[in-house]
């Protein structure tokens, strides 16, 4: 007998989350799409122009994002219609690294399986990098792990700040009598702004609801994170792919 759908609210910002609540529906099941960070351009714009300036200086480019490369590229082509051949591209994970493609450049490095910054530091490339220059293009208020650890092993490292996040005007009365009424069965969170934006946009109101819901994180950070936050179910998908996600619901859903 066929299995009942379960119903998925997907946190992930576009275009990322509308393709994964396309994926999600394709396997018969309820996709709800719920963003929670949208993007906006740099909050210093001078500051990013400046440092794109000098990117045709650096041996590395590190990208921490898909976003960071949507949101860069158009000025890199600017300033760098060709980059000098010693410039060499990373990305810390799989769509990253597909966005960096599509854009034209080819990336000379990323982690095997762990996608993330500490993935992109245990690489051999990144190991023995003194009086290197690096440039990592990332979001406002990022974590600077990269940064932090790249110069304690002595490159020089310039911060490429190409986008910032923002809390969206969501209406979140729509969704209430769901979660109140246990309608919602799992939430996809990509990231720990997500969950923390989760949080605040549905407010006291939502919150005892919320909390009791499964949520799938990408990462063991973001789910310490959750938990601290009060979230009481938190699954881990192995990366932060849509069919790493995909495989964590069918799996999970077994759970319900």
């Amino acid at each position: 007998m066929m299995q009942p759908s379960i119903c998925i609210l997907v946190t992930r910002p576009d275009p990322g989350g509308a393709e994964l609540c396309e994926l999600i529906q394709a396997q018969g099941e309820i996709a709800l799409h719920f963003p929670t960070i949208i993007f906006a351009p740099p909050p210093d714009q001078a500051a990013f122009e400046e440092t794109i300036a000098q990117l045709g200086e650096q041996d590395w480019l590190l990208f921490v994002s898909p976003q960071a490369v949507r949101a860069s590229v158009p000025a890199i082509r600017r300033a760098w219609p060709v980059l000098p051949e010693s410039v060499q591209f990373a990305a810390v994970g799989a769509g990253t690294a597909k966005a960096l493609d599509e854009a034209g450049y080819r990336v000379a490095c990323m982690p095997d399986s762990e996608w993330s910054s500490e993935g992109l530091l245990d690489s051999d490339e990144f190991q023995d990098i003194e009086d290197k220059h690096i440039a990592v293009i990332r979001g406002e208020g990022g974590r600077e792990i990269l940064e932090k650890i790249l110069r304690e092993r002595g490159a020089e490292v310039i911060s490429v700040v190409a986008h910032q996040r923002t809390v969206p005007a969501m209406e979140t009365n729509p969704y209430l009598p769901l979660l109140k009424d246990d309608k919602i069965d799992m939430i996809v969170c990509t990231s720990w702004e997500g969950v923390s934006n989760l949080k605040q946009l549905f407010g006291k109101a939502g919150w005892p609801a919320l909390k009791r819901i499964p949520l799938i994180v990408i990462s063991e950070r973001i789910k310490a994170l959750a938990e601290d936050a009060g979230f009481q179910t938190i699954w881990v998908a192995s990366n932060a792919s849509h069919q790493a996600i995909l495989t964590t619901i069918a799996e999970k859903r077994e759970e319900l």
